[in-house]
């Protein structure tokens, strides 16, 4: 019964953890953005901390669409080494930097460069 309920407790983990599809460089991170206007939505700086970093990284060309709050934000997933990670997201503006987001777990993978120098040998 122990061994069950172990087995159990594994799979449910493993789903969680990685619930997320693969993500590659060609992907992009989205979120729902409160804010009084999308103008300072747009506005924000957006940090993200991979892997539970204390310093974030400014995300760079982050564009926000939508009519009313919260606005949909997104911006091309940043390069990680292949494997497992996890990052938070924080907005900020003039009056301070918000609370972290609530954990996204993902699969970081590389896609293989074609082959080059082709030959007979």
């Amino acid at each position: 019964m122990k061994r069950i309920l172990f087995a159990a407790i594994l799979l449910f983990v493993a789903s969680t953890i990685y619930a997320q599809p693969p993500v590659t460089g060609a992907n992009k991170i989205g979120w729902d953005q409160p804010a009084p206007t999308l103008t300072e939505a747009q506005g924000y700086t957006y940090k993200y901390y991979p892997d539970s970093a204390i310093v974030g990284t400014t995300l760079v060309s982050v564009t926000c669409a939508g009519t009313v709050s919260p606005y949909q934000c997104d911006v091309l997933f940043p390069a990680f080494t292949p494997g497992p990670h996890n990052l938070t997201l924080t907005a900020s503006n003039l009056a301070g930097e918000s609370v972290k987001s609530a954990p996204l777990s993902f699969a970081f993978v590389v896609t293989p460069g074609a082959p080059i120098n082709l030959r007979i040998k």
